[in-house]
């Protein structure tokens, strides 16, 4: 699907939710207010339910796997850089001759620019998570903030590592209409994810690759995340990462950046 078939469905979206609200002002004045409440809760279901949904495709592409014949698996990790994290992360790698793409938050970028260079220098990808990773208000952004969390993260990255971004993934994978047009306009391919630990917030080692386990498949994309993990110890961040690399290998993956 084209550019131009995600604008047209953005520019119905709009007109949907628009004459929703109408209508239901209309019928309020006459008294209405049952269907007056429907019609607003229609006209905001109209943009908040592909919103809410995560990696929803409706309203812009989201790549969440990518076409191979071979046994081909993309890592990916967010929310670094980290000063503990990303140099371990980095280290396992090298051990097993993989790479990745972090996904890197443009102010933690500025804080350890010696890591996100590394990154780069290593061979693998550093890309556009937004400059401030606000993830309980960034799916209700306004297309000025859109706009600028993402190519704030953007002149970041370029600015530090001398690298330009050409990927984009949204904090938790929520992304309204506005945050979608932000990034087509800023000519980032929006990236998701097959695989998810859910090792974002606070968990079970365990439970975490097991879920990576059971949803890996060829053109699979693997999310993991680094920085603060709750209780975990320092260096569990690294292990899933090693752990999952031995399950690969031993399933005969390698690790690919297609894009």
């Amino acid at each position: 699907m084209t550019s131009r078939h995600h604008a047209l469905r953005r520019g119905v979206g709009y007109a949907v939710a628009a004459g929703c609200g109408l209508a239901g002002v209309k019928t309020a004045f006459r008294g209405s207010w049952s269907a007056a409440h429907g019609l607003a809760a229609a006209a905001t279901g109209v943009l908040l339910v592909p919103t809410l949904w995560r990696n929803c495709s409706l309203y812009g592409p989201v790549v969440k796997r990518f076409m191979v014949d071979t046994r081909e698996a993309w890592l990916t990790i967010d929310d670094g850089p980290d000063p503990e994290d990303t140099p371990e992360i980095l280290d396992v790698l090298a051990r097993h001759g993989a790479k990745a793409t972090f996904f890197a938050i443009g102010e933690r970028v500025l804080l350890w620019p010696n890591l996100a260079c590394r990154v780069v220098e290593e061979g693998h990808r550093l890309e556009n998570h937004t400059q401030h990773h606000q993830v309980a208000t960034f799916w209700a952004a306004s297309p000025r903030r859109a706009h600028l969390e993402i190519d704030s993260c953007t002149r970041t990255i370029q600015d530090v590592t001398g690298t330009r971004p050409s990927l984009f993934r949204c904090p938790v994978g929520l992304a309204n209409p506005f945050v979608h047009e932000a990034a087509m306009r800023s000519r980032l391919r929006m990236i998701g994810w097959s695989a998810a630990a859910l090792d974002g917030v606070a968990h079970s080692s365990e439970a975490a690759f097991r879920r990576i386990k059971n949803s890996l498949f060829p053109g699979a994309i693997i999310l993991l995340h680094e920085g603060p993990s709750g209780k975990r110890g320092r260096g569990s961040r690294a292990a899933m990462v090693d752990r999952v690399l031995q399950h690969l290998e031993r399933e005969n993956y390698v690790t690919t950046i297609p894009y």
